[in-house]
């Protein structure tokens, strides 16, 4: 976002708490897959092209790779919903019992091509160095406390350093956004929701393919699954179950795996939930037995943002002028990001626009 501005003829600094990609921007697995959603397909060939282009320039590896994702349904409840997400994407289906990686009584799968993955914190830190090469300045390790408004426009930023003096302020802080606009009378209901990642030792042989169970919901779905829970909820404890573990596997140039993904309603900056950890291992071995023997070296969490319609919010909010919001952008933030970016720096909103939530 901040090249397309800086390219835009916008004066641009990048204030945040942590370091670059300190967030789950440098942390997910940099799965880059086809969706039945349209806006999503079109926003991904978008973000594979702008990828493409950024390791290109240079100097910075973004180990974009093409990378064909197989649609599993582990068990026969989950072919039915493979069967239509295959159709909608031009998936194939393959005969499981030629692939020895995997077990041998999963219900069936079916190869998608045009997908890519990419180094996740690679990706972020070239983008911040094409940022930085457009003119644009970063404050890092600096917390934005609360934003300046004055005769109904935005007049600067408080933050750890000091008042910053400005005439806009793009507020993309993840699940914490509304927490920022709040601070100038403005909200919008993103709520967040927390996933889980494992990293393995070296896999041998790698796998083939991405691996993704049919289980996990499409985009519109996930959003009832993200909603802010009520003081109800919160007093019975609903709050701290996943509501959904489901296998996301796919292997890196360094010979490890990538193993996701979860769902899970989340308050906290902590991570809650670690028992999250142990299903997606669970689900791992029963995809593909042999992994039961690799090593795991870590396992991290990261928050989502994410919208009650799903889809991502972009452009101005409310009447307050200067006051932009990119956000809501869930578990596709890598694909979707650069042309959201682009959106916003040209003005053009479209259906992501922030006054439908309003």
């Amino acid at each position: 976002m901040a090249r397309f501005l800086a390219e835009a003829g916008e004066s641009v600094l990048v204030v945040d708490r942590g370091g670059i990609g300190a967030g789950a921007s440098g942390r997910n697995g940099g799965f880059l897959f086809r969706q039945p959603a349209p806006w999503i397909a079109e926003l991904l060939d978008e973000a594979i092209g702008w990828y493409r282009a950024l390791e290109d320039e240079g100097p910075v590896p973004v180990d974009l790779c093409p990378w064909p994702m197989l649609l599993l349904a582990v068990e026969e409840a989950e072919l039915a919903h493979a069967r239509a997400y295959a159709a909608a994407v031009g998936g194939e289906e393959v005969d499981l019992r030629e692939h020895s990686w995997l077990a041998d009584d999963l219900a069936g799968g079916f190869l998608v091509e045009g997908g890519v993955t990419l180094d996740a914190m690679g990706a972020t830190t070239a983008a911040a160095e094409a940022a930085r090469r457009g003119g644009a300045l970063f404050l890092l390790g600096c917390e934005g406390k609360r934003i300046l408004v004055a005769g109904g426009r935005v007049s600067g930023l408080v933050a750890d350093e000091g008042v910053i003096r400005c005439g806009r302020v793009v507020v993309a802080t993840g699940p914490r956004l509304r927490f920022l606009l709040r601070t100038a009378g403005a909200d919008l209901p993103v709520s967040s929701s927390r996933g889980w990642l494992l990293e393995t030792g070296r896999v041998d042989p790698p796998p083939p393919y991405a691996i993704e169970q049919a289980a996990w919901p499409e985009q519109a779905e996930m959003a009832p699954l993200s909603l802010d829970p009520t003081l109800g909820e919160v007093a019975a404890s609903a709050v701290n179950e996943p509501s959904l573990v489901s296998l996301l596997l796919g292997g890196r140039p360094a010979g490890h795996c990538l193993i996701g993904t979860s769902l899970a309603r989340s308050l906290l900056e902590e991570p809650e939930g670690p028992g999250t950890v142990r299903r997606l291992a669970e689900r791992a071995v029963r995809v593909a037995p042999h992994l039961a023997a690799v090593p795991v070296v870590a396992s991290w969490s990261g928050r989502r943002a994410m919208t009650p319609d799903g889809l991502p919010v972009v452009g101005r909010v409310g009447d307050i002028e200067g006051l932009d919001v990119l956000g809501g952008l869930s578990s596709i933030g890598m694909l979707t990001a650069p042309g959201l970016a682009r959106r916003l720096a040209e003005g053009d909103s479209g259906p992501f626009a922030a006054e439908r939530l309003a």
